[in-house]
């Protein structure tokens, strides 16, 4: 069966932004003053960059990177991550390698800062509101093809359908156009299969099990079956 393009869709949902609130249930981001503007060359844009995207398979330390990572992060980000989520760095968002190092430190820092806390989702609705208008504008098409998931994971990571449809439906055209780079196409297809589980997770449930307990949501029978069988549960 032929996957539906849910990209052009999308993008006609961001343009109506009652639409996009009343659809996808998150604040909007605080607007910036049209007085303020940052630089590409803004220090911690590049070194927030550099640091999660460099070497030869950053992808690992995004997935696999455990207690080392995180202390890396918190020694090296700390600070900066408390910014963004304190609403200072909403400027960054106005270009696309600042919209792409606020995602960065809203949505995937967090996760390895404040592990096993409910801290570690508390700047999801910050991070996927920075992507959505980020690829409304399409910031996504001007960064790497590897850099282009940091737009689609807080879409993965949200507790909706149609974040999920979306995520997919992206992840879908990035693997297609990946044909002339195979190494990357196969790091991009098992970003694919990673989304299709949390899709496929809240096609069932409605919502992720494993963060239940951290987020003191009482588990039903089916879905601590379901951790039993898949113990990470998204």
């Amino acid at each position: 069966m032929r996957a539906y393009n849910f990209t052009s869709t999308f993008q006609k949902i961001l343009g109506f932004q009652s639409v996009f609130k009343s659809s996808f249930n998150v604040p909007s981001f605080r607007a910036m003053s049209s007085s303020t503007s940052i630089s590409s060359n803004d220090p911690d844009i590049n070194r927030t960059i550099s640091y999660w995207f460099d070497g030869p398979n950053p992808m690992q330390k995004w997935f696999m990177g455990g207690p080392a990572v995180d202390s890396e992060i918190r020694e090296q980000f700390l600070p900066l991550v408390e910014r963004a989520r304190a609403n200072e760095l909403n400027s960054w968002a106005q270009e696309p390698r600042g919209s792409l190092a606020l995602i960065v430190l809203l949505d995937q820092f967090p996760r390895n800062l404040y592990r096993g806390s409910p801290l570690s989702y508390s700047s999801d609705s910050m991070a996927l509101d920075v992507a959505a208008k980020g690829i409304a504008k399409g910031h996504h098409k001007q960064v790497t093809k590897l850099q282009m998931q940091a737009f689609y994971l807080p879409l993965m990571h949200d507790e909706n359908v149609i974040s999920q449809i979306a995520a997919m439906s992206f992840y879908e055209s990035l693997v297609a156009n990946c044909d002339s780079e195979p190494e990357l196409q196969e790091r991009v297809k098992m970003s694919l299969q990673y989304c299709e589980r949390h899709r496929d997770c809240i096609l069932k449930f409605g919502r992720f099990p494993s963060r239940n307990e951290v987020l003191g949501r009482t588990s039903t029978p089916e879905e601590i079956a379901y951790l039993k069988e898949h113990p990470s549960g998204f």
